[in-house]
């Protein structure tokens, strides 16, 4: 056992004024206090032992939930808070937290259903609220969705998460005034969220305010610079603006950086092969987009852009067969082939 955890154990026993513990309880103590210092996966095994040890004595399932979710061990945390509402079915905080597990597992009505549970017992925080309305996102219910996330905002103007989703809500229905502002209120709180100005500059480019957006977009850029755990989003956001704008060459480090950060990504390397085959590097750009249309075989617009590439350098043949299949892909789209 972690020597610090053993420490912590210990104090806690002295300040509970016990000297003497049995093994069960002892796990759980040691569960509590591995908890408490953020050693999630020592908290975790220890209060599924103590558990084990003596069912339903203690709320160690509760706290085995938590770690889990910690971990993003969402099976795990199901299980374990499942678990415990069974012999607990009044815990609010257990139900809360389940309704959070299992929006996370994209079971949305599943999730209402436990979170409606949980708000008949206590009323729920904003955070619960923002919970409830990323459920309806899920279930591509927008209105409900900014119902509720206007209700989270409503109840605590600081919940800085609650402004960015209530944002991206508006700015997915083209509400895009009322987008802007939730996204600056979201950095007014949190100055260095990347997503919100990532989604700034996107909400700033469909309002047509170029310079608004490359200055926000360069933000968001400067941000995810500084942060060793930034995706390729701000990048990829910032190369296809510049892309859009004719500005291909400035747009090739981006996206350069943006597939080096996901070389999984189509959509990076469709980007890449596209700039650098506006500036005329035919052999690296069309490398880029066949590596985009094996990422994603059944993407019609892949097909579609290598072809153009394929037709711009003279490959007559190769360019044909893309643009045929891309228009394949296209006819079984608008048929509904669920393929």
């Amino acid at each position: 056992m972690n020597c610090c955890i053993s420490i912590v154990a210990a104090l806690f026993l002295i300040s509970t004024g016990t000297t003497a513990v049995d093994g069960q309880n002892a796990l759980y103590v040691q569960g509590r206090a591995a908890f408490d210092a953020r050693q999630w996966e020592s908290a975790a095994a220890l209060m599924t032992q103590a558990e084990t040890a003596s069912p339903g004595s203690t709320d160690a399932l509760l706290f085995a939930g938590k770690a889990f979710l910690r971990l993003n061990r969402l099976s795990e945390a199901d299980k374990s808070l499942t678990s415990f509402i069974e012999r607990h079915p009044n815990s609010a905080e257990a139900l809360y937290m389940l309704g959070l597990v299992q929006q996370r597992e994209d079971k949305p009505r599943e999730s209402l259903t436990t979170l409606t549970h949980a708000a008949k017992l206590q009323t729920p925080t904003s955070e619960e609220l923002r919970i409830a309305g990323l459920n309806y996102v899920l279930l591509n219910d927008y209105p409900d969705a900014i119902h509720w996330l206007e209700k989270a905002v409503q109840l605590d103007p600081s919940n800085s998460e609650a402004w960015y989703s209530l944002g991206r809500c508006y700015y997915t229905q083209s509400r895009f005034h009322e987008a802007e502002q939730a996204f600056q209120k979201t950095l007014a709180l949190d100055p260095k969220n990347i997503k919100a100005a990532e989604n700034l500059g996107l909400v700033y480019g469909a309002e047509n305010r170029l310079t608004d957006a490359d200055q926000i977009f360069q933000k968001a850029v400067a941000l995810a610079r500084d942060d060793a755990h930034a995706d390729e989003w701000s990048y990829l956001n910032y190369g296809s603006f510049l892309l859009d704008q004719d500005r291909a060459q400035e747009a090739i480090p981006m996206l350069k950086q943006a597939v080096s950060i996901n070389s999984e990504c189509a959509e990076c390397h469709e980007k890449l092969g596209r700039a650098l085959t506006d500036v005329g590097k035919m052999q690296e750009g069309i490398a880029q987009l066949e590596k985009a249309v094996a990422l994603n075989a059944k993407d019609a617009r892949l097909h579609y852009e290598l072809g153009l590439a394929y037709r711009k350098a003279g490959m007559a043949d190769r360019a044909k067969q893309e643009l045929a299949l891309s228009e394949k892909l296209y006819g079984a789209k608008s048929a509904g082939d669920p393929r």
